[in-house]
């Protein structure tokens, strides 16, 4: 592979920033792996922030996802109880409405420990 700048010569590594291959004149090395420019080096300098950031997102989905499911299972099973106060077609309606609630979170869960798993297990590999 030649460098992007010096066609002439071979590159010795690839800007983390934009992907360019740099020959050793044109790479700057930093602590966040090489650059190109002085400005991917950076944009380098602030990809730890960034990856950071990131991973205390998914942190929060994760937990938001097994408070809606838990939400779910006890809005469905809130939704039985009160159907057994009465008898009707709105009692039967909202026991039907309490069932689909709880599946609906039961199923959820069972996703997010799924994924959970497989997460688990790409790390181990």
């Amino acid at each position: 592979m030649k460098c992007y700048n010096h066609s002439e010569r071979e590159a010795v590594a690839i800007c983390r920033a934009c992907g360019k291959a740099v020959c050793q004149e044109c790479g700057l090395e930093t602590e966040n792996g090489f650059a190109c420019q002085q400005s991917c080096a950076k944009s380098l300098s602030g990809i730890h922030e960034h990856y950071a950031g990131q991973a205390a997102h998914l942190r929060n989905i994760k937990r938001m996802n097994f408070l809606g499911s838990l939400f779910s299972i006890g809005m469905g099973l809130l939704f039985i109880y009160f159907s057994f106060m009465g008898s009707g077609v709105v009692y039967d309606l909202i026991l039907l409405l309490g069932a689909g609630f709880t599946l609906y979170g039961v199923v959820a869960q069972l996703v997010n420990m799924i994924i959970f798993l497989k997460s688990k297990n790409n790390k181990l590999n």
